[in-house]
């Protein structure tokens, strides 16, 4: 990586970490699942126990809070800090992906601000949401992967350290894939495209063992992260049987899941569809009327105008990529259709929040396909495009964020929205 590269890339992570950081500490209490998440956290690792969140998901989560929680300890930065970091992280993640599977620096730039000032992913990564963390560690194994792959490509394993460092770059994929695996299982459709990708590319190459061993690597090194994420339950004294008759029961036990197991005046229960998500405005939050001129809101937001390219622009690229005979331009819409379509078949309701990692893939595309436009039509068509899209993310950003704004500035967007007034 070149040295203005890795300045852009320090800057683009300090203007994301800004925006997730800023005023951090309010509210300065645990605000929606905040309390339950930190209260499970200290629980577990304690005494191995899940209560009093969900005990369907993976345990990774909690040990990652505890951290958090012991370096800043039980406070607003204990609680968010996590997320914070992983939301900026994810920013840097997804201009490297876009790179590698454009060579455009233009395409990885627009994807990377568009994570940086989207409303929904600025707000999730203030607090506790697992989706956020989650996502940056996929995409931390996706990049690694990719980098690998793309080191086989080239050839570049002429000495015994090169090729040291290239295996040690896919089992720290394998890991982070892990780690992704050990937070939630929604992740899974990306665990298998990439354990895919990985051994058809040694079966291509026509090495057979080469292909077993990999997909072994890619098979045995998470599956172990996601049984450690465990330790402290098998502290109490259950076995690996028992971690498996667990899982098929949280299994069924989420299959159960209703608009009716939740809360009720739960804000994400007008939209409990991923259908909607990009095809239709969805507002929902808390908020309060300070007077009858000012107010003060925690919205999460689809930010529509700029959400509602994603389809058009994953059919785009996969157009793109059959023309080019290409599967790393293919691989946005890869991801994002395996991911996708999970969310579109459960029976389960499926909230917003969930939409998070599948934002930098849909960005990518987005910012894919207007450097194509650009290049065709004219460069200012890009730097327009950018200029406008980043301008409306962030004015809506003290809306998102609990900051006083004027009440008719956003009315537009106001008198349309599930808010909670307090």
């Amino acid at each position: 990586m070149k040295k203005n590269e890795a300045i852009l890339l320090l800057v683009l992570f300090l203007f994301a970490f800004t925006l997730r950081f800023y005023d951090l500490s309010y509210p300065d209490f645990k605000w929606m699942d905040e309390g339950a998440h930190v209260s499970a956290a200290i629980h577990y690792w304690n005494d191995g126990q899940f209560e009093p969140d969900n005990w369907e998901h993976p345990s990774l989560r909690h040990i990652l809070l505890y951290g958090f929680l012991k370096l800043f300890g039980d406070n607003p930065f204990g609680w968010r800090m996590r997320n914070v970091l992983a939301g900026a992280i994810a920013v840097v993640l997804t201009y490297l992906f876009a790179r590698q599977i454009s060579g455009s620096g233009k395409t990885a730039l627009m994807a990377g601000l568009l994570l940086a000032v989207d409303p929904l992913h600025i707000v999730l990564s203030r607090y506790t949401c697992d989706e956020v963390y989650g996502g940056a560690f996929f995409l931390a194994a996706v990049v690694l992967y990719l980098k690998y792959a793309g080191t086989l490509k080239a050839g570049d394993t002429s000495n015994v350290a090169d090729a040291q460092k290239q295996n040690m770059r896919f089992v720290l994929s394998a890991f982070f894939m892990g780690c992704t695996l050990a937070i939630k299982w929604s992740f899974v459709p990306g665990w298998i495209v990439v354990l895919a990708l990985a051994f058809f590319q040694k079966t291509n190459s026509r090495d057979l063992r080469s292909a077993v061993f990999v997909s072994s690597i890619y098979l045995l090194v998470p599956l172990s992260v996601y049984m450690l994420s465990y330790y402290q339950w098998f502290g109490r004294g259950y076995t690996v049987k028992e971690l498996m008759e667990l899982a098929v029961n949280s299994y069924y036990s989420l299959q159960l899941y209703t608009s009716e197991t939740y809360i009720p005046g739960m804000i994400f229960l007008s939209y409990p569809s991923a259908s909607e998500w990009f095809v239709r405005p969805i507002v929902v939050g808390q908020g309060t009327y300070l007077n009858a001129h000012v107010g003060e809101f925690i919205l999460f937001v689809n930010n529509l105008p700029i959400w509602i390219l994603t389809i058009p622009s994953m059919i785009g690229l996969a157009i793109v990529a059959a023309r080019k005979k290409s599967m790393a331009i293919a691989l946005p819409v890869v991801f994002f259709c395996a991911s996708y379509m999970l969310f579109l078949l459960v029976r389960r309701p499926v909230f917003l929040y969930s939409s998070v990692p599948l934002l930098p893939f849909a960005f990518t595309a987005i910012a894919f396909l207007t450097v194509k436009l650009s290049d065709r039509f004219s460069a200012k068509l890009y730097y327009a495009v950018l200029v406008l899209m980043l301008s409306w993310s962030l004015l809506l950003y003290p809306l998102v964020t609990a900051k006083k704004v004027p009440i008719a500035l956003y009315r537009y967007i106001l008198d349309d929205t599930h808010i909670i007034i307090n």
